[in-house]
C-alpha cells in the first residue's frame, strides 16, 4: 500500500514579516501545527489558512502544500538547520518512504479523511525558503536535488483530523513521478520526448504545461 503518515498539519491565519540577511517579505510561510481535532478542508485550502501571494500560490490546484520530514536530516547535515514541521511552508508534513518525491506521482489520488485530493505538481521552491533561513541559495539546494515537496489539488472537499493518512485510491497510468517532472525542468530541459509527455499530462496544472510548452516551441 502507498498510505502515507502524516506527522502534522500546519496553517497560518495572517502574514508576518520575516527578515534576513538578503531579502524580507510579508507572507504566511511559518505555518504552524493546528491544535484542535481537525479542520476543514475547501476547494483552494484548510480553512484558517491564508495565502499571502496569491499570484504564485494558492487556488484549487495548489490546496495542499506537502513536505517529507525524511528530507530534515538531510538539510540538518548538509547546511546546518534544524527543522521541524511546517519549515518548508507545508500544510501537511508527512513522513516515511512513500512520501518521498520519486514515488509520488502526478494524477494519483488519496482519500484524506472526508476529502479527496490529487497530485497536482511539484512545489516550485522560492526565494521565501531562503528568506526564512537567511540562507539565500536555499531554494536553489531544493530545485538540484528535486526534494521540492508537492501540490495536491482537493477534488473532493471535507473534514481531515489530526489522526488521518493519506490513504492511496487511484494510481495514474503514466506513471510520471514528481521527481520525473523536477528532472525535466532544473536538469534536462530539452528532452523533447519527455517535455511531450508533460505537456499531455492533463493532470499536470496548466502553469506547468505551459511553461513546458514554450521550452518545447524554442527547440
Amino acid at each position: 500500500m502507498k498510505n502515507i503518515n502524516i506527522i502534522s498539519l500546519n496553517i497560518l491565519g495572517k502574514a508576518e514579516l520575516l527578515v534576513s540577511d538578503h531579502q524580507k517579505a510579508l507572507t504566511a510561510f511559518r505555518k504552524k501545527a493546528i491544535q484542535t481535532e481537525g479542520i476543514e478542508l475547501g476547494l483552494t485550502g484548510f480553512a484558517g489558512d491564508m495565502v499571502k501571494d496569491t499570484k504564485h500560490h494558492g487556488g484549487n490546484d495548489k490546496a495542499i502544500c506537502c513536505y517529507n520530514s525524511d528530507h530534515f536530516a538531510k538539510w540538518k547535515k548538509e547546511l546546518g538547520f534544524d527543522l521541524e514541521q511546517g519549515a518548508f511552508g507545508e500544510n501537511l508534513t508527512l513522513e516515511g518512504e512513500n512520501a518521498n518525491e520519486s514515488h509520488i506521482y502526478i494524477g494519483d489520488r488519496y482519500q484524506l479523511g472526508e476529502a479527496l485530493v490529487e497530485v497536482s505538481e511539484p512545489r516550485g521552491p522560492c526565494y521565501m525558503i531562503g528568506i526564512r533561513y537567511n540562507y539565500k541559495k536555499f531554494p536553489v539546494h531544493l530545485q538540484t536535488t528535486g526534494l521540492t515537496g508537492y501540490y495536491l489539488r482537493t477534488i473532493k472537499p471535507g473534514f481531515v483530523r489530526m489522526t488521518d493518512k493519506l490513504i492511496h485510491i487511484s494510481s495514474h497510468p503514466e506513471k510520471i513521478s514528481v521527481m520525473d517532472v523536477n528532472h525535466v525542468r532544473y536538469h534536462d530541459p530539452e528532452n523533447k520526448e519527455w517535455l511531450q509527455r508533460l505537456i499531455n499530462l492533463p493532470e499536470l496544472t496548466e502553469e506547468w504545461r505551459v511553461m513546458f510548452e514554450k521550452k518545447l516551441i524554442k527547440l
